[in-house]
């Protein structure tokens, strides 16, 4: 299986929700991160899978190093 899988930061909005969306719409799942808003991101989550795609969101501040462990851990 060679299905692509995306991890974008700041994808419920603005540029990263564009660029989500335009990889998903060209076969692509999404791994989409947020720091606030999450109830924007589920909407980016929704029309993703409207396009045929996977798509999963999950909290993350990139600015908090900290983070990182928790989040691929």
């Amino acid at each position: 299986m060679n299905q692509k899988v995306a991890l974008i930061t700041g994808a419920n909005r603005g540029l990263g929700r564009n660029g989500a969306l335009k990889l998903a719409a060209r076969g692509t799942d999404i791994i989409l991160t947020y720091r606030s808003h999450a109830d924007e991101a589920q909407k980016v989550v929704k029309e993703i899978e409207a396009l045929g795609r996977r798509a999963v969101a999950l909290a993350l501040d990139v600015g908090e190093t900290g983070q990182f462990d928790r989040f691929v851990g």
